[in-house]
Formats: C-alpha cells, sequence, structure tokens
C-alpha cells in the first residue's frame, strides 16, 4: 500500500480507493487489522480495514459485483475538522461517508441517496476487520439467542451463548440497531454498536478457506475477525428507497485494553 495515496486525520488513515478507513489508532493500540500481501487501488478492494458495502451486500440483490462498488471506486476525499469524510456519485446513488475518532476507537457512518426518479432496493454495511492476538481465544458476546442465519451449513436459528471459531465461520445474525456485540480475545476488547443497522455478521475464513486468498498473508487468518452491522432489510431483500430519499447508518467500535481500565 502505498503510503502517499493515504490521507491521515486525528489518528485515522484511510485510502481514497473505496474511502478505505485502514487504520486507527487509540490509546490501546491499533483497532484494526490489515493484510500484509493486500492489493489496494481502484478496482481492488483492500483486505482489512473497513470496507464499505454499498449499494448491496453480497449478491442478495441480485447484482455484481459482490458487496457493491463503492469499495472498488475512487471517492472524493477530505479531511475534516475532526476526522475524514468522503462522496461517491454512481449508478444513480450518491454516497457519502465520514469516520471521527472516540476516546478508545472510532464512529463512522455512511449513507446513500437515491437520485433516480424511480423506487430502488438498497442494502448498506460496513465489514470491519478487527485486530486480536489470536482466533483461538476469540469470542464474540452479546447475540445469545438472536435470530441466525448460518451460511455455512445453510440454516436458520438462533445464536446459543458465545461465538467462538473452529474453521470457517459466516453467520448473520439478526440484531436491532443499538445491539452491541463484543469481540474479546482475552486480552482485548471491541465493542461494535450499529446504528440504522438490522443484521451483524460475523465472519473470519479459518485456515482452508483463508489458503487460497492471495490478498491474504500466511497464518494472518488467525489475527482477525469480522464484525459487521449492516442494513440488509426484511428476508435480507433490502429496503425500498424513494426518489430523493436518503438512508444512513452508523458504527461505533471501542476498544478496551487491560492497562486503560
Amino acid at each position: 500500500m502505498d503510503a502517499h495515496d493515504l490521507i491521515t486525520s486525528n489518528g485515522l488513515t484511510f485510502h481514497p480507493a473505496g474511502a478505505h478507513l485502514v487504520s486507527v489508532g487509540t490509546p490501546g493500540g491499533e483497532l484494526l487489522f490489515v493484510s500484509s500481501t493486500t492489493g489496494c487501488g481502484v478496482g481492488t478492494p483492500i483486505r482489512g480495514g473497513v470496507p464499505l458495502l454499498a449499494p448491496w451486500f453480497g449478491t442478495f440483490l441480485g447484482e455484481e459485483p459482490a458487496h457493491g462498488f463503492a469499495r472498488r471506486m475512487a471517492w472524493d476525499c477530505r479531511e475534516t475538522g475532526t476526522g475524514l469524510a468522503a462522496t461517491l456519485d454512481h449508478d444513480g446513488w450518491h454516497l457519502s461517508f465520514s469516520a471521527d475518532p472516540t476516546t478508545n476507537g472510532v464512529f463512522v457512518e455512511l449513507s446513500a441517496r437515491n437520485d433516480t426518479d424511480a423506487d430502488r432496493q438498497l442494502q448498506l454495511g460496513f465489514h470491519p476487520y478487527y485486530l486480536i492476538d489470536d482466533i483461538d481465544q476469540a469470542t464474540v458476546t452479546g447475540l445469545d439467542g438472536s435470530p441466525a442465519l448460518d451460511r455455512v451449513a445453510e440454516h436458520t436459528g438462533t445464536v446459543d451463548g458465545a461465538i467462538s471459531f473452529d474453521g470457517l465461520y459466516d453467520t448473520i445474525v439478526t440484531a436491532p440497531a443499538g445491539r452491541t456485540a463484543t469481540l474479546t480475545d482475552g486480552t482485548r476488547t471491541v465493542d461494535v454498536t450499529g446504528r440504522g443497522t438490522d443484521s451483524i455478521i460475523v465472519w473470519n475464513p479459518g485456515a482452508e478457506n483463508a489458503a487460497g486468498m492471495r490478498d491474504l498473508g500466511e497464518g494472518e487468518w488467525r489475527r482477525f475477525v469480522c464484525v459487521e452491522p449492516a442494513l440488509l432489510g426484511p428476508d435480507h431483500a433490502g429496503v425500498p428507497v424513494a426518489p430523493g430519499e436518503t438512508v444512513t447508518i452508523g458504527m461505533t467500535a471501542q476498544l478496551t485494553v487491560p492497562e486503560l481500565d
């Protein structure tokens, strides 16, 4: 990743390609993981940081590329008085993104305005890669009892207790805005809270899948968990957006380490 392309403000660093937040410095250390072998630039999503998912998630709306065009395009980026902001106009959508530091983390916001004259379906999400010491000690709590779609086993059910990791984990949890998911590895704790969202996706590729990912360094799958607030809509079919209407989601991520207690 070419440092000359990066924009930094108040402990936050992002890349104009994808308006991609790649670093959040906090008193407890770095919040985010970024792969040592990732590509970057227009058309090449960065493996790590906080990819922006818009205007759809995965291929749920029957569109390509997966997770939308937002993370693959050049945004108009700028520093603000407190953090960073960016905008993108493409395919009848006006997208805007902002990131501002908090005491021990970051608050990010993503908006989409329908600039066409027809109703459209929309999905928005954040795909943050949170840095951990080791996947074997990692758990995610706060989602117990929530409806969930296990995309590995292809079945629906509920989250049963703390989430732990043994191989590929990819689950969409129905979680109303304001629900906090807590990721801990025994040393670091990250509290993740969505605003304007209806789901939290928890993901780690596991060893077998990571081995086929060219943009992920050897063994680096052990150093992150993705906890992803998103707006997917009923039955993961998106939400309707009228002409001129704007939909906004947000995410707060707070890092706690023992020496900060």
